[in-house]
């Protein structure tokens, strides 16, 4: 036997050796992506993966992108997913007739307290999957009594709530634009509620709103305005209406969930004033902790985000007058951490925090996107955020390409 050989065998022989606590501890520490192939080893190490899941100590989200672009059919669709353990990226397309309800037109995410989904919606149908990466999903359940284009698509609880969107008809009219619309699982009925308030007007459709999704509330921020409320599906109705000015600076603004169902986690990108580049300031990313009742800041003191993460979201050697400049961003995530991206410029990167029991990001990491995503320039990049489970792995990722 060669040194290799007598190399991997003893290797082996360690791995086999393992049992009981000592092999769940051990499991406790690889990759969810890595445990699909350990559970089949045996009956014990399948014990030992499961019981290492339940035990984790923080499940960090992955982060799934939706690139509306696809080369292939437009009955195709693909989904890229990062592994934050692993740190690598799975790419899966979505083609063949059994992996869809039905002919779908590209699925978008739907928000949702358990993690993202992806929906389909046509006139007649909405279909939701069951995993994030579309690989099951549910019946098929009777399309919301108003067509709109682009509306804001969220799971809280039992209800299923479509929200505003741009109406198809050539006039026209608030009440389309902004009417609410919630789906029952229960009963499976659909039943109007609410208008959106009147300080969405003119900016209904999910491209110009920033969601969160919980048990018992959805939550939307205007992107350029920072007017933030809530809608409770139980009540039928709208909470308090804010619009937050906690920056001059900021003129973009996003939401996210906080460390918990009580917390949201506001984020906002703008250029300070000043500066020594002659470019108007330095572009800064800034985080802060909002009551999820009152709308109102926990604290004024704020969370930034490190200034060489800041650099390659916004590079800011694109011109010697910054007026034009417009900024966006986005954030998705869980109690446990997240991912923030310039949706102007996904092909940047996106940066992906952890998030601390007292609010403050504990870890910040560049993620650079997959060579694939984004290839067309007048494609669009969706973001979603879940965990991810074995189950998810197995069922889910069954015809993935490792990149």
């Amino acid at each position: 036997m060669g040194d290799e050989e007598q190399k991997m065998h003893q290797q082996l022989q360690l791995w086999v050796n393992l049992h009981g606590d000592m092999l769940e501890e051990v499991a406790m520490h690889v990759p969810i992506i890595d445990l699909l192939s350990a559970s089949l080893v045996s009956r014990e190490w399948c014990r030992a993966v499961h019981s290492s899941l339940l035990y984790r100590p923080c499940q960090r989200p992955w982060l799934i992108l939706r690139d509306l672009c696809s080369p292939r059919l437009t009955s195709a669709f693909s989904i890229h997913a990062w592994d934050p353990y692993s740190r690598s990226w799975l790419s899966i397309i979505r083609h063949s007739i059994s992996e869809r309800p039905f002919e779908m037109v590209g699925p978008c995410f739907l928000r949702c307290s358990k993690g993202d989904r992806l929906y389909s919606l046509l006139f007649r149908k909405m279909a939701i999957s069951k995993d994030p990466f579309g690989a099951r999903w549910e019946h098929d359940t009777k399309a919301p009594r108003k067509f709109r284009l682009d509306p804001v698509v969220a799971e809280v609880g039992r209800w299923v709530l479509v929200v505003g969107g741009e109406c198809c008809s050539i006039e026209r009219d608030y009440e389309e634009e902004g009417s609410v619309e919630i789906y029952d699982k229960q009963t499976g009925n659909w039943k109007s509620a609410e208008l959106m308030p009147v300080v969405y007007e003119g900016s209904t459709s999910a491209t110009w709103l920033s969601i969160v999704a919980t048990s018992k509330r959805l939550y939307i921020i205007e992107r350029k305005t920072g007017w933030l409320s809530w809608f409770d599906p139980e009540s039928k109705r709208w909470g308090p209406t804010r619009q937050l000015r906690l920056d001059p600076a900021v003129t973009a603004w996003a939401i996210t969930n906080g460390t918990n169902e009580k917390k949201l986690l506001l984020v906002g990108v703008g250029r300070l004033s000043g500066g020594e580049h002659g470019h108007g300031g330095w572009v800064k990313v800034r985080f802060w902790e909002v009551e999820g009742d009152n709308l109102l800041v926990v604290d004024s003191e704020f969370e930034e985000m490190p200034r060489e993460m800041v650099d390659r979201l916004f590079p800011s050697d694109k011109g010697h007058d910054d007026t034009w400049l417009d900024y966006s961003v986005d954030v998705c995530g869980t109690e446990n951490g997240g991912y923030v991206c310039n949706p102007l410029e996904m092909r940047n990167g996106v940066v992906r925090f952890d998030m601390g029991r007292n609010g403050i990001m504990d870890e910040w990491e560049w993620v650079p996107l997959p060579e694939r995503v984004g290839d067309n320039p007048m494609g669009r990049i969706l973001c979603g955020c879940s965990p991810v489970g074995l189950s998810d792995v197995s069922s889910g990722l069954h015809r993935c390409q490792l990149n």
